[in-house]
């Protein structure tokens, strides 16, 4: 918490002591995104990313603006704030950080910022900046906090005909969201990340790292059975269930775009010691081509999640409430979330306006039997994991 005072104090130290330039025009430029997104899953045994077997337009619609606030030749302010439909985001300042720019090859930022993991963080909630209408679940899913209240620095500097960019990021993330129906809070207390791209002509690569070995989740059913293993007496289960321990995450992308066609690939790995969090190792393969104005896709995409094998204290066959205890704990590990899930997404674009976009998608899902498999609310257990989601979207930047 005083990191972000402190550096909610630095950004408004910025707008009062800094002389302004003479026109409003210098001074703030602005920009605004939005997207309308229809969804339609093809089964009434579960819902995916919020989509049952109703049409809706709730999920991922939102409209957003940003503000980039000039105070010297150095120094900017950026805001953007967004306005979200769906249950499981919340509306409000996306970003608040303060920028220096020393030179034409450093930069400097502190505030609040998209923790930049993936390839498009940064736009991931501008939907006219890539082809997809949902981008692959089983990379660009929930598992990372999309913001952190911290500070960066940037490097780029260009080797021969390569262009490279290194940044190392430091910061915190305290929040409070739905996640698959159900509220969290989620408090990081260290967070650290490393990032390089390189690009080559169309050819363009990525690797980032990120770490945190402070965080904690409230989420009630872990902390009720936890309390209920401390109170029994066996520790050592109530102890497996904590957050107490590190969390790492390695992604790789590598992309190619021409006038005529581009293809991209990501890959992600998570690992843990938490036994709460599992490893996950998740991955997509996209290829498009262009031709009269449409853009079409087609995209492969798999996630292997895997829990790690817990150690069980307590004794089964001394008496019968010892044999609850126990068999309760086996059975939350067992339960414990997991995703597994197999996809292709077929998809066409069409650029009707320089910033508007139409967009159609169908995305063909195979999840692994018994497990969660990013869906949420299964109601059978007769359920298969395997599903079709319908799209259309309507996206748009001025």
């Amino acid at each position: 918490m005083q990191l972000k005072k402190t550096l909610i104090s630095a950004i408004l130290s910025g707008l009062v002591f800094f002389h302004l330039p003479a026109t409003a025009s210098e001074f703030a430029e602005f920009s605004a995104f939005g997207r309308i997104v229809g969804g339609y899953l093809d089964t009434d045994e579960a819902r995916y990313e919020g989509y049952d077997d109703e049409v809706s337009f709730s999920q991922q619609s939102l409209i957003a603006v940003q503000g980039d606030f000039s105070i010297s030749d150095t120094l900017t302010v950026s805001a953007q704030l967004l306005a979200h439909s769906g249950d499981e985001r919340q509306s409000g300042a996306e970003w608040l950080y303060l920028s220096y720019k020393p030179n034409v090859s450093w930069r400097f930022k502190a505030g609040k910022m998209r923790t930049p993991f993936f390839r498009y963080s940064d736009v991931i909630d501008v939907g006219f900046a890539y082809p997809w209408i949902s981008p692959p679940q089983q990379v660009y899913s929930s598992y990372f906090f999309s913001n952190y209240e911290g500070v960066s620095s940037t490097y780029h500097f260009d080797y021969k005909q390569t262009h490279i960019e290194l940044e190392a990021y430091f910061g915190i993330h305290d929040d409070e969201y739905s996640f698959r129906g159900r509220d969290i809070r989620l408090d990081v207390e260290e967070i650290v990340g490393l990032l390089a791209t390189a690009n080559y002509g169309n050819l363009g690569f990525r690797a980032s790292y990120m770490q945190s070995s402070k965080f904690d989740a409230d989420i009630p059913e872990i902390k009720e059975f936890s309390a209920i293993l401390s109170a029994a007496g066996f520790q050592d289960n109530a102890n497996s269930l904590s957050f107490d321990g590190t969390a790492r995450g390695y992604q790789l992308g590598v992309n190619y775009d021409s006038l005529d066609y581009f293809w991209a690939a990501e890959w992600i790995s998570i690992r843990s010691d938490v036994l709460t969090v599992p490893n996950v190792d998740s991955y997509y393969l996209s290829v498009g081509y262009n031709f009269d104005g449409i853009q079409t896709h087609v995209t492969y995409a798999g996630s292997n999640a895997t829990v790690k094998a817990a150690q069980n204290f307590i004794p089964k066959g001394v008496n019968p409430q010892l044999d609850a205890l126990s068999f309760g704990y086996d059975n939350f590990i067992d339960n414990l979330l997991v995703d597994s899930l197999k996809s292709i997404s077929v998809g066409l674009r069409y650029d009707f306006m320089h910033n508007v976009a139409a967009k159609v998608e169908v995305s063909f899902l195979n999840g692994e039997p018994g497990e969660d498999a990013f869906f949420t609310d299964i109601s059978t257990n007769s359920f298969d994991r395997k599903a079709r989601l319908y799209q259309i979207g309507l996206e748009w930047v001025y």
